[in-house]
């Protein structure tokens, strides 16, 4: 009888400890939704996924030559590369900051994302909402003297997703891009200091690991003379804690403003080039 009563109380200890382990990790059935995009950035376009508090992402961007040069060049990547190198941090779960810095035209970038709205799993929230700021430095000896205000050029952007599903994802991003100085190429090109552009971005899942990806900057109103609209494609792969990024883009650079002001050749042709995006995130806390 003893050994009957102490099974029944170890029973029923384990089974009170098993059911408070269970409601300690039960989800909140309208919490947060997770993963809307796989990185902070798709080719060039940002998007509303940010990092989490603590988190270091560390990113190394490429791309190379317009394929117009077919094999002589091999298809561009003989030209030469872009590259771009950036890290970004969460501050906390909804403020991220970052640097980068691109070789062309030894660009140095300082960015700025803060989430306002996050999209909860049962559309309480439906969208969420990030709004990033871009101060970019143009560090590149000239053959003519340019002060430091007149180096500046600038980003504004409100990005604006949903996760249709656990398999689609979409973005909207309207934004705002200021150059303190453009340089004219010929005598009868149309400059503008300010550009205004309307980002679009999208996500399909393909399995855990692999997606496809896209994103179209066109420009809205005033645009430079002889400037395209930026587009890629995207192929991305998770791996642990990295995340590859193999894409076709118009765009020679990878922020928003440059894309909008400095894009010359048309996705739609086709004419584009090759590159690539290495993601590595590490937990700091």
């Amino acid at each position: 009888m003893r050994t009957i009563t102490i099974i029944i109380l170890i029973s029923f200890f384990s089974i009170s400890t098993l059911s408070a382990q269970m409601e300690r990790k039960r989800a909140d059935p309208d919490g947060p939704v997770e993963e809307t995009f796989l990185t902070k950035n798709i080719a060039g376009l940002g998007t509303v996924q940010l990092l989490g508090k603590g988190d270091l992402n560390s990113m190394i961007q490429h791309n190379f030559g317009d394929i117009r040069g077919g094999i002589d060049t091999f298809f561009g990547i003989d030209e030469g590369a872009n590259v771009r190198i950036a890290f970004g941090y969460g501050l906390t779960d909804n403020l991220n900051i970052g640097i980068g810095r691109t070789s062309r035209e030894d660009n140095i970038d300082f960015s700025l994302d803060y989430r306002v709205l996050h999209q909860t799993k049962l559309d309480k929230i439906p969208v969420s909402v990030v709004f990033k700021g871009d101060l970019g430095i143009r560090t590149q000896k000239e053959s003519f003297s340019l002060t430091f205000q007149e180096r500046l050029n600038y980003l504004g952007s409100v990005m604006i997703a949903r996760k249709f599903s656990d398999n689609f994802s979409f973005q909207v991003s309207p934004m705002v891009a200021h150059f303190n100085t453009v340089v004219k190429r010929e005598a009868n090109s149309e400059l503008y200091n300010t550009l205004l552009g309307l980002g679009f971005a999208g996500r399909i899942k393909i399995n855990e690991r692999k997606s496809i990806s896209f994103e179209y900057l066109p420009v809205i109103g005033d645009r430079i003379s002889d400037t395209k609209n930026h587009a890629a494609l995207v192929y991305e792969l998770e791996t642990g804690g990295h995340v590859f990024q193999m894409f076709l883009m118009s765009g020679r650079w990878f922020t928003e403003q440059h894309l909008l002001a400095k894009t010359e050749t048309n996705f739609f042709e086709p004419n584009f080039r090759f590159g690539f995006n290495v993601n590595r995130i590490f937990g700091l806390l």
